[in-house]
């Protein structure tokens, strides 16, 4: 599990040094453990080695909203974008509408039970796939087919640190043009030169920005 604790690790520093913030949203945080917690999941959803790891050593405490009500998860600010990643009790519900369809929670004939979506973007899953080796990571936009955009799940994190890192130390958060709505040019060389080091192919690199910035 090296990796994965060296990317988790990673993750959880730069999520406190760049945290999101709104005036309506309490927001979470991420704390590393030095013991393991207790999950409390479905037996219907099979964690991978890796994505265990990561919820028995990552507590997510979830963001509040200023009625008091207690969210599923963490939105994670990436510039113009949230990435909202939920918290492992409330992964079963998260698979409602992929994995399981209607109030009966009928099985979906197209969905591999081996996906388990535990993030989203604007209802935009992302998957970890639990029954490969080190927990490849998909996308999709909503109900159209999913694409690879990590080998491995600590790849993954490593990426979302070095985009947090690029967006709010690098560019202090202003990665668009006001005026034309577009991305800045440098923003989005830097942002294929960071992921190049740590995703290796240019297909996945393509994907997860398009994924996060264009789709």
């Amino acid at each position: 599990m090296s990796s994965v604790e060296r990317a988790l690790k990673r993750f959880i520093q730069t999520t406190k040094k760049f945290p999101r913030s709104s005036p309506v949203i309490k927001t979470g945080e991420f704390h590393y453990r030095s013991d393991l917690l207790t999950l409390e999941i479905s037996k219907e959803i099979q964690l991978s080695p890796e994505l265990e790891y990561f919820y028995k050593k990552c507590e997510i405490i979830c963001d509040v909203r200023d009625d008091g009500y207690h969210l599923d998860g963490i939105g994670i600010d990436f510039g113009d974008i949230d990435l909202y990643l939920y918290s492992p009790d409330n992964l079963e519900r998260r698979q409602e509408g992929f994995r399981w369809i209607g109030s009966e929670k009928n099985e979906n004939p197209n969905w591999d039970p081996n996906w388990i979506v535990l993030a989203d973007k604007d209802d935009d899953p992302i998957v970890v796939v639990t029954n490969q080796e080190g927990s490849p990571v998909l996308a999709s936009y909503e109900t159209s087919d999913l694409f690879p955009v990590a080998d491995s799940f600590s790849d993954f994190l490593d990426s979302l640190s070095v985009i947090l890192v690029l967006v709010h130390e690098k560019f202090e958060g202003e990665i668009m043009d006001e005026e034309t709505f577009e991305f800045y040019d440098d923003f989005i060389v830097m942002l294929k030169s960071s992921l190049n080091n740590i995703l290796k192919k240019e297909e996945y690199v393509e994907n997860l920005i398009k994924y996060l910035y264009i789709g």
